[in-house]
């Protein structure tokens, strides 16, 4: 069993934590809060013991062997690399980083120690991956993809009342792009490959964070159009067009509710749904196994590893199209 640690007292680290359970490979020894008694609270919550306020000591503690992060966007780099120096595997949230060039650092630091650093994200770690991948092999050459991912925040109406929640707060490196925008940009990595090209456009709250954005990937014979936003919600879901089928995916966050369309519109289902704890068993699955295994699992170590890497390199591109921009701030060093 790895001994983990959690970084956050969110609903999502609470789903994490489901999922680690499933796994079957985590004891839960450790949870970092800048509040004690909400980490305390937490904690017992979730059977664990040990209840840390100061980072630095968590990530020097041998009673822990990875970390999971799941604190806001803007502490992702900083606090990986403690505990890549404190010799920890790290699972971290995305996104992994703001920028390309940080996750190509903390990469480095990793492999240097012989640590594993991995972006938790849900789609290419579910069940419900390889019937997608089967299924594009069998819609024909490719005409059209829309992927979408529009969903009405929960915090949107804290927002226009007046206060300024995390996920729409910039100095956090926070907005549509970084919460919502990148599980697009996986989805076309993973299905479609790097594309030659990407141009974006965004919109933006009157605080200066992205509201929503589109992106277009240019491929060799076909375009991507990437939507996503989180003041509004889409009810149509997303598309890969193909000269025999239709490939349709009700969540492109979790490649459930997917279903090819006929020419004659007739449907299969390839993917149906399960709960968030469920969804997120399989990346910590993944990230065990990259630990435990490790000669076993190092090309598909290295396979996730470039992908990560390919995905922050059009979120960068994406960002300087569409103007996207974060306060500076000094937190890296």
């Amino acid at each position: 069993m790895l001994k983990l640690a959690t970084i956050g007292t969110s609903p999502i680290c609470d789903s994490f934590l489901g999922g680690a359970r499933l796994s079957g490979k985590f004891e839960h020894t450790a949870v970092y809060s800048r509040n004690y008694e909400t980490g305390k609270a937490f904690a017992q919550k979730h059977g664990c013991k040990n209840v840390f306020t100061s980072l630095g000591q968590m990530a020097s503690w041998d009673g822990i062997d990875c970390v999971y992060i799941a604190s806001p966007n803007v502490f992702h780099a900083q606090q990986s690399k403690l505990f890549l120096e404190n010799g920890k595997h790290v699972l971290c949230e995305k996104p992994i980083a703001t920028s390309a060039k940080e996750y190509e650092e903390l990469k480095l630091l990793a492999d240097e120690k012989s640590l594993i650093y991995m972006e938790a994200i849900i789609p290419p770690h579910t069940s419900f991956h390889k019937p997608i991948k089967d299924a594009l092999g069998k819609i024909g050459k490719i005409s059209m993809v829309k992927i979408d991912f529009c969903q009405r925040s929960s915090k949107l109406d804290a927002y226009l009342a007046g206060e300024n929640p995390n996920i729409f707060n910039m100095s956090l490196h926070a907005g549509a792009l970084m919460d919502l925008g990148v599980y697009c940009v996986y989805a076309a990595i993973d299905l479609l490959g790097v594309p030659k090209s990407v141009s974006a456009n965004a919109s933006y709250l009157s605080n200066g964070a992205d509201s929503g954005g589109v992106a277009v990937f240019e491929y060799d014979d076909f375009n991507a159009v990437l939507t996503y936003a989180k003041n509004g919600q889409s009810r149509i879901g997303s598309e890969i067009v193909g000269e025999e089928c239709t490939l349709k995916i009700k969540s492109i966050g979790q490649y459930s509710g997917a279903t090819i369309i006929d020419r004659s519109g007739n449907e299969i289902q390839i993917s149906g749904s399960c709960s968030k704890e469920e969804l997120m068993s399989g990346e910590a699955k993944t990230f065990a196994n990259f630990i435990l295994n490790p000669e076993q699992t190092c090309e598909e170590y290295a396979s996730a590893s470039k992908m990560c890497l390919d995905v922050h390199r059009c979120m960068d591109k994406i960002k300087h199209s569409a103007n996207i921009v974060y306060p500076a701030l000094n937190l890296w060093n």
